[in-house]
């Protein structure tokens, strides 16, 4: 389900669904922290971090994975400002492989790895040289002898053209799957928001709030 962790009026909260699960349950359990300030920031590296589908997503959740990690300690952490506060914490990483586990699709799955491969591959031809370096021989006249020439190793500059050509084609092939990819994803997200809705309206606490006179009524 999509909403597991959730923004509210600018604070992240865990919802009674998520709490059934072992692993958070364990961790707000066993957390020795003060009022449980470890458990809660730990829930806004989640957020953060992780939630990058459906439309309450969090803010950067187009950056690669690393730039969300810098960002969240950096601004939603509170005194937590390492990133290995959550990464190298055994309690945080289960709550992750759970959330990863019960919250996506297996299309947001394949979706969120291809996006890190791009990135990835994104700095790769970014790096990828205009030029390469390459000796070649050449022949002086010997200043000496005339009627001969004396060999002289020199490096120079040669255009990287295949290279470049091979890498911006495989980054175009990238984008069109990229581009499929975010088509199911997004059928995935529709499909959330359906099922959300149908439990909130199986809800006995919000449907009792709805005024009988909004509720449309056949005409005579």
């Amino acid at each position: 389900m999509d909403d597991f962790i959730y923004l509210e009026d600018g604070v992240v909260k865990v919802s009674d669904m998520a709490m059934e699960i072992p692993e958070f349950k364990d961790f707000k359990r066993y957390d020795s922290s003060t009022n449980k300030v470890f458990f809660g920031k730990a829930m806004s590296y989640i957020y953060f971090v992780y939630k990058v589908f459906g439309e309450e997503k969090s803010y950067i959740y187009n950056l690669p994975l690393a730039q969300r990690k810098k960002l969240t300690v950096q601004h939603h952490t509170g005194t937590y400002k390492k990133i290995a506060d959550f990464d190298d914490n055994d309690w945080v990483q289960k709550c992750v492989a759970a959330y990863l586990k019960y919250s996506r699709t297996a299309n947001e799955k394949l979706f969120d790895a291809l996006k890190d491969d791009i990135d990835r591959f994104i700095d790769y031809v970014q790096n990828v040289p205009h030029t390469f370096k390459k000796k070649i021989v050449v022949y002086r006249k010997d200043p000496e002898h005339d009627d001969e020439q004396i060999p002289y190793d020199i490096e120079i500059d040669v255009p990287f053209v295949e290279g470049r050509i091979k890498a911006l084609t495989q980054a175009s092939e990238l984008d069109k799957l990229f581009r499929e990819k975010l088509i199911d994803v997004n059928k995935d997200a529709k499909k959330k928001k359906g099922a959300s809705t149908v439990r909130l309206m199986e809800d006995t606490k919000f449907t009792s709030k709805i005024p009988l006179t909004t509720i449309p009524t056949a005409q005579k």
